[in-house]
């Protein structure tokens, strides 16, 4: 089990790396020939749904109970992954994409929940990660109910949007796997210490990830060359959705969440769950809407790196908390002193004479 579980830090510790790899090859193999990508096309559902259900086993029903404890930040993060991500998208779409399916694509990657790697970065800077957690828990849940509704009212006027065929596709592809995903966690662990074998999980699912990826830049790789012209506006319009997603937020929150809420709900807008917009892009859109996708994965990898190191120098002795909150913080954890160990398969913050670093 050890060489597995070394396989999952692996995995986890080099995502990043991984996914440019997996666009600079699938990119690279479509200048060639696009059969892979076709070959993998027609298991994008079944490849979404066991991604879905490898990370849901992950998800406990007592993270469900967190959203009556903390009501605003939940909210937050709903009207955040709900309202303005989608709207966000349909304004760039509409101002900077002039081709419908591109323009689709953009829209899809705001409808989406957030991603369970949000819950990483949140607790890389010691944010409230049950919190991010329960956002997460819950925007997946809602998501099969909401994304056709967005979808219809969003980009019906360009595209032809079957709200219930999308439906039925999110259901099988989000739906089920996550019911059935935390269905076997509370059943299994009362019957067996299941954590020992959990961050394998996440690993399976950010492979499947990978997979999905790599099959959207190789089957588009014919569309970049025949429409290179459009490629420009439409990564414009892609760098500036994920700034947006986290700054927005990130200032409004000031307000009204301390500094850990704010964490947890910025990342929780601005990381958005993109493999479920690639299958969805393959199961209801042409193969081309999964172009704004995949190049978003990209793009939000580079802003959510970004925003650690902007975040984590600027308070190098505490954080920055809401006028509202100041008084009603805890500040146990705000001065480590040398190298904290790692938790939970997370390798924590540690401080240095230089500032704020990540171990």
């Amino acid at each position: 089990m050890k060489p597995l579980l070394r396989f999952a830090e692996f995995v986890r510790a080099h995502y990043q790396s991984i996914i440019l790899a997996a666009v600079a090859i699938g990119l690279g193999s479509g200048i060639w020939t696009t059969a892979p990508g076709r070959v993998l096309q027609g298991v994008t559902q079944p490849l979404t749904f066991l991604m879905i259900l490898f990370i849901s086993f992950t998800i406990t029903p007592h993270q469900f109970g967190l959203v009556m404890r903390q009501p605003g930040g939940v909210l937050a993060g709903l009207v955040s992954n709900f309202v303005y991500m989608p709207l966000l998208c349909w304004l760039l779409a509409r101002l900077l994409v002039a081709d419908n399916q591109l323009a689709t694509g953009i829209i899809l990657v705001g409808v989406v929940p957030c991603a369970g790697m949000a819950a990483v970065w949140t607790a890389l800077l010691k944010g409230d990660v049950p919190l991010g957690m329960a956002i997460n828990a819950l925007t997946m849940v809602l998501a099969p109910f909401l994304i056709p509704p967005l979808m219809w009212l969003l980009a019906g006027s360009s595209m032809t949007i079957n709200m219930w065929s999308m439906f039925q596709q999110l259901a099988f592809i989000l739906l089920i796997p996550l019911i059935l995903g935390i269905a076997a966690r509370w059943w299994v662990e009362r019957r067996w210490n299941v954590r020992p074998y959990l961050p394998l999980l996440p690993a399976l699912s950010a492979l499947a990830a990978v997979v999905l990826m790599f099959t959207t830049c190789n089957v588009n790789v014919p569309l970049i060359a025949a429409r290179w012209s459009l490629v420009p506006s439409v990564l414009a319009a892609v760098v500036l959705i994920f700034p947006l997603g986290f700054l927005i937020p990130h200032g409004l929150g000031y307000y009204f969440f301390s500094w850990e809420q704010r964490i947890a709900v910025t990342y929780a807008s601005g990381m958005k769950n993109l493999p479920i917009a690639v299958g969805l892009a393959f199961a209801s859109f042409p193969p081309s809407t999964g172009l704004p996708v995949a190049l978003s994965f990209i793009v939000q990898m580079l802003v959510a790196s970004l925003f650690i190191g902007t975040c984590v120098p600027r308070y190098p002795d505490g954080l920055a908390l809401s006028p509202l909150a100041r008084q009603h913080s805890r500040y146990r954890y705000l001065f480590p002193t040398e190298r904290d160990k790692p938790c939970g398969g997370i390798r924590a913050l540690s401080y240095r004479k230089r500032g704020w670093i990540l171990c």
